[in-house]
Order: C-alpha cells, then sequence, then structure tokens
C-alpha cells in the first residue's frame, strides 16, 4: 500500500505578492509533505519581486506555466502591452530567474507516479484539461476529452492543474482531476487567495479547496502605485463573476 502523503497545490501567483503571503502561511499551519507550484509565477504588478521570494522560500518542486514562457519571450511572440509588461518585469526580477522559471519543465510525476502536475494539459501549458470559457462563462470539458489529454501519459490517481483561474474538481473514473484555483486573478468573482490540498491516507485521496482572506486594497494600490498597467490591480479587489455554467455536449 502507498504511503500516506499530503501535498499542497498552489498556481497562479502572478506576481501578487499579498496574495502569495497568505498562502505560504496558511501551507506552513497545514505542514503538508510536498509544495508543488504549478507555475504562472510573476505575470504580474502587485510586487513580484516579493511574490518570487516567497515562492522560492517555499521550496516547492515546480512546473512551467504559459505566462512564464512569456517573461523571456521575443517581441514577435507577445502583444505590445505584454512586451511593456515583460520589459517592467527585467526591471523587477533578474534574467537568471526569469530564464529559470521559462525553462522548468511542463509536467511532474510524484507520490509513487500516483499524482501527475501540469499547469494547463500534460506537454502544454497554454491548453487547459478540464474547463473552457466563453463569453457566457466556465464550460466542463466532457470526460472523453479530458481522458484523451492524459492518454498515453500513464494512468495517475490525481492530475492537478492550474491555468483556467477557476477552483474546481471531479472524478473521471479513477481519475481525480483537480483545477487547483489561482492566488490571484480569480474567476468567480471572490478575491480570495486560492490553493490546494491533497491527502492519501491508506492508499484513499482527499481534496480540501483553501480560501484564505489576504489585503487585496494594499494588491490593488502597489499595483497602482508602481505598476505599468496600474487598471489591472483593481482585479485583486473586484475579480470578475464567471461561473462554471454547464457541461460541453458530448
Amino acid at each position: 500500500m502507498p504511503n500516506d502523503i499530503s501535498i499542497a497545490f498552489l498556481s497562479d501567483i502572478h506576481g501578487n505578492g499579498f496574495a502569495v503571503e497568505a498562502i505560504a502561511t496558511d501551507i506552513r499551519n497545514m505542514q503538508p509533505d510536498v509544495v508543488v507550484n504549478l507555475g504562472d509565477q510573476l505575470w504580474g504588478q502587485a510586487n513580484p519581486a516579493h511574490a518570487l521570494s516567497i515562492q522560492r522560500d517555499l521550496k516547492a518542486l515546480e512546473v512551467r506555466g504559459n505566462n512564464d514562457e512569456r517573461l523571456i519571450a521575443p517581441d514577435e511572440q507577445l502583444t505590445s502591452s505584454q512586451r511593456e509588461l515583460r520589459d517592467w518585469l527585467a526591471t523587477h526580477i533578474p534574467l537568471q530567474e526569469r530564464t529559470r522559471l521559462a525553462q522548468l519543465p511542463t509536467d511532474l510525476w510524484l507520490a509513487d507516479t500516483d499524482v501527475l502536475v501540469t499547469h494547463g494539459t500534460p506537454g502544454n501549458p497554454w491548453d487547459s484539461l478540464q474547463l473552457s470559457l466563453d463569453s457566457t462563462g466556465f464550460h466542463i470539458r466532457p470526460e472523453q476529452d479530458t481522458l484523451a489529454w492524459l492518454e498515453g501519459w500513464g494512468v495517475p490517481q490525481v492530475v492537478a492543474v492550474g491555468h483556467m483561474h477557476h477552483a474546481y474538481h471531479r472524478n473521471i473514473g479513477p481519475v481525480l482531476c483537480v483545477n487547483v484555483g489561482p492566488g490571484a486573478y480569480q474567476n468567480d468573482g471572490n478575491p480570495q487567495a486560492r490553493w490546494c490540498l491533497a491527502q492519501r491516507v491508506r492508499g484513499r485521496w482527499t481534496l480540501e479547496h483553501r480560501r484564505i482572506q489576504y489585503n487585496w486594497d494594499a494588491a490593488v494600490k502597489w499595483t497602482a502605485e508602481h505598476g505599468i498597467h496600474p487598471t489591472e490591480g483593481a482585479l485583486h479587489g473586484r475579480p470578475p463573476l464567471r461561473p462554471i455554467v454547464k457541461s460541453e455536449p458530448t
């Protein structure tokens, strides 16, 4: 029987030092055996240097997010707004660290290969394993589509992803599929920071989505005073409501 283990997943901090400070405190209080960061660590403006420092202090295992790739992307791959943010982040974060994040692996196996971790889908941080988004809200992908993403990647008991900024999970056959939920830029109208605790006890996995209060007013203020796109700071205190409205047709 596999050994008991607890795993803390955090994702999509997006340079929000205020949110990740609260998340890190809660993670330490829960004392997990392993911490895993699912990517998009820096692509934001609410004190990203502080956000990076706290994430490094967690000594987490890491995978690459799609926005981590943008940290060193060439001009032709970015819009003008994205180039401005890339260049602004370069004034706060050393090139060595931006390069390291942009070149992290896309996938990670842990817990005796029970758990597969990726940002979007295995092998591609830009895709989405479980949820799609349109003007009406989020839609749950058909089970066979999610399983198709996993084909050829073995049979994990747990798959943990980030990317879509919405906490969600479901069981598809023997696989527990988890959208961890974001540290910043939430999509469900609630500005609380998110992380997720998974625990294997006597071979059985359980899951807890954690919501943490943090000082989003301070995050908004920091972004307004220091950021290159200051109006984006309001999303920390007043995130949009994009509900999960229905499943996609099978």
